[in-house]
């Protein structure tokens, strides 16, 4: 079958599988009852992970990035640039193998940090770019900031394939070489699928566990002897 979904029916189709998947969560265009309005740029009225706004984005960040044409330019504090590419002639093939557009979604003044919605024919994830040298990181929702701002924080987990990838990824704001970032992605076989239900301090991070097999109890990922753990529910 032809594949003719222009850009704006994709991330219609994105949002509406999304949304469907995690009805219970209860705010629009999220896939969680915690989205994060962290990094949400001024004048940005949207409240969940999937309806931030580029334009917003745009106008707030000046000469840091631009939209030029399929192409979202970023112009770092080193003097680099870099385009970051929208597929969409792959996005009109007949499987849609590397169809993949990048919307400017979030900015962090504090830390001049940008936020970059990656969005794939079925799913989504998220870049964290550091403005001042280009690095990126890949994380698997909008971030929630520790209440001292030193850490951010990612949690998703979805049913099928529309939504992000299953895991969570805590980032220092700042580069740091004595700040790891930590990276867990739930396993094929992995029982466990985790929502973020708030940080307690800033090396405790709540979680609330769901399996196909029972109810969703409380888990966590703390901050022991310089390192993140996350503590299974038994």
């Amino acid at each position: 079958m032809k594949v003719s979904l222009t850009w704006l029916a994709i991330a219609t189709a994105v949002a509406s599988l999304l949304f469907d998947a995690n009805a219970s969560a209860g705010v629009p265009y999220s896939f969680s009852d915690h989205p994060s309005q962290d990094g949400r740029c001024i004048g940005d009225q949207g409240v969940g992970e999937i309806d931030r706004s580029e334009k917003t984005c745009l106008a707030q960040v000046g000469e840091l990035a631009q939209r030029v044409g399929p192409g979202l330019q970023l112009k770092f504090r080193n003097g680099t640039t870099r385009i970051y590419l929208n597929e969409e002639a792959k996005c009109q093939s007949d499987d849609a193998d590397g169809c993949v557009k990048y919307q400017l979604t979030g900015y962090f003044p504090e830390h001049d940090l940008i936020l970059i919605e990656v969005d794939y024919w079925e799913g989504a994830s998220w870049l964290l770019v550091r403005a001042d040298t280009g690095d990126d990181i890949a994380i698997v929702a909008p971030p929630h900031y520790s209440p001292d701002r030193r850490w951010l924080v990612s949690v998703a987990s979805s049913v099928g394939p529309a939504g992000p990838p299953n895991g969570m990824d805590i980032v220092p704001s700042v580069s740091n070489p004595s700040l790891t970032e930590w990276h867990y992605r739930t396993p094929d076989d992995g029982q466990w699928l985790y929502e973020f239900a708030g940080w307690e301090g800033n090396t405790r991070v709540k979680l609330l566990a769901s399996s196909l097999s029972g109810p969703r109890v409380s888990s966590s990922v703390e901050r022991r002897n310089g390192e993140w753990h996350l503590r299974e529910p038994r």
